[in-house]
């Protein structure tokens, strides 16, 4: 021990103020906040917008792809021109995009803000990841406070349908972006005062022609999906944008393959358990975001719930992600992630199938337990599978898994609501046909689940397959020779 009675050995500086955590994690739960807040102002926007079914998607899907497309990109920035630079700047587009958005004139106008607001929030999530590793040095402090990020993360994508539909049954929709700019300008006030300056030593490229790519690879896909009720599928326009996407998406790969600092490191999906944590974040991602979205319209459009008790009636898919993350990241570290990961799969595939089952006037308990076991699989997913992409790869390549791991995320939020959004609306004119809207609804959105419960049981069995049963960073075993 020395004079001050510290213990001897590598000596730290004393952690940041935890304002200074707040000002960092405020981002992040701000941006995933914003996934879902939307989901249960919907109804109430397409009546004051007269908004189609399909800009409906679009007001959601919009913030996603800008997330997907240009994570990967938002780390090259803060290195190049500042840290604090850049949260400052990704904190104040944020702000101003969501006013923006509360001030909307119609739905193509609020899909065109949410873009700016995503071109802000994108800014902030690896940003203020990055701030929080470099702030702390001490490895026991730096995990603690990185936990704290991830809490938050998860934490304001399952807060998102209570937070939006109280502040919109109390004010209305275009209060809940009234809302996100108040707290991201109180952010950017703490931040600018508190979060010192910081740059990476390391110079990257940055990759334009992968960016652009992908960012077209993801829309026009996206396109197709989501506008393909809407025109049919054998339409020349869908057809054309179909076939359009397959050719970029080969550019793309023969970009990426060949350029020196690559946007998307191709060659990383070699490692099976990798390429196994990417798909399984993805899928997850794609059943949860069908279940906030279409469950939030249900009801609504079906049951006649305001958007807060629509809001507390899905809280039970929002509050276990507090306990899972904690829970299932002690698994993951003791056990391995291979059982953690196929049991939130399972189960998450189960509540979604669950959800398939309830008629038009079903009691609300058979909506709140499948609500409660999608949040239990969904709590169970959010954190470890990060970690365990992040775990799989070589440390010099850390930044690059936790990227694809953020983009991955978003993927499955966009992909989720425009294939499940296609299923249920190229479903609803043929049987409105025969039926009332609400028996209607409750008949298309049906197969969406059974989808969504598809996929999420996919990736249960991908988790079986490529995931090690040991503990991430556990040497493996180097197979004995022959004499």
């Amino acid at each position: 021990m020395d004079a001050s009675g510290s213990a001897t050995g590598a000596e730290y500086p004393p952690p940041p103020p935890l304002v200074t955590l707040l000002a960092l994690t405020m981002g992040v739960f701000l941006v995933t906040l914003n996934v879902t807040v939307v989901t249960v102002a919907l109804p109430d926007i397409q009546r004051s917008l007269h908004a189609r079914p399909d800009e409906l998607e679009w007001v959601i899907d919009a913030y996603n792809l800008v997330g997907a497309s240009l994570l990967l990109s938002a780390g090259f920035f803060a290195d190049r021109f500042g840290r604090k630079r850049a949260l400052l700047t990704g904190y104040t587009v944020f702000s101003g995009g969501a006013l923006l958005c509360a001030a909307a004139p119609s739905a193509g106008a609020l899909i065109l803000f949410r873009v700016l607001q995503a071109v802000g929030g994108t800014a902030l999530t690896p940003t203020s990841l990055s701030i929080v590793a470099n702030l702390y040095q001490d490895p026991r402090e730096r995990a603690r406070a990185i936990g704290i990020w991830g809490v938050s993360s998860g934490l304001g994508l399952g807060a998102g349908p209570i937070v939006g539909g109280a502040v919109s049954d109390w004010w209305g929709w275009r209060a809940v972006f009234v809302v996100n700019a108040v707290a991201g300008v109180i952010a950017l006030v703490i931040a600018r005062r508190v979060v010192p300056r910081s740059r990476s030593e390391v110079r990257r490229g940055l990759d334009i022609r992968g960016q652009v790519l992908a960012m077209a690879v993801l829309a026009s896909l996206t396109y197709a999906l989501i506008e393909a009720p809407r025109y049919g599928w054998t339409s020349p326009r869908i057809v054309l944008v179909l076939v359009a996407d397959v050719i970029l998406g080969a550019v793309f790969a023969a970009v990426e393959l060949r350029v020196r600092e690559p946007l998307v490191d191709l060659r990383v999906f070699h490692d099976r358990q990798f390429s196994g944590a990417i798909f399984i974040t993805v899928a997850a991602f794609f059943a949860y975001s069908g279940f906030v979205y279409f469950t939030a319209l249900y009801l609504q459009q079906v049951r006649g719930l305001s958007p807060l008790e629509a809001g507390l009636v899905m809280l039970p898919g929002a509050l276990p992600v507090l306990a899972g993350g904690p829970i299932s990241g002690r698994l993951v570290a003791t056990r391995g992630a291979r059982g953690v990961l196929f049991a939130g799969t399972c189960v998450l595939a189960v509540g979604t199938l669950l959800l398939a089952l309830p008629e038009a006037d079903a009691p609300l308990w058979q909506i709140l337990v499948p609500a409660l076991l999608v949040g239990i699989g969904y709590g169970f997913i959010n954190a470890p599978v990060s970690t365990v992409a992040v775990a799989t790869l070589p440390r010099q390549q850390a930044g690059v898994a936790a990227a694809m791991a953020s983009s991955a995320r978003n993927v499955g939020l966009v992909m989720g609501i425009a294939v499940l959004g296609s299923v249920v609306n190229g479903r609803m004119p043929g049987l409105q046909a025969h039926e009332s809207y609400a028996l209607a609804y409750t008949d298309a959105i049906h197969p969406a689940y059974i989808v969504a419960a598809g996929v999420a049981l996919a990736a249960a069995g991908v988790a079986l397959s490529t995931l090690r049963a040991e503990p991430p960073g556990t040497p493996r075993p180097v197979p004995a020779t022959g004499r």
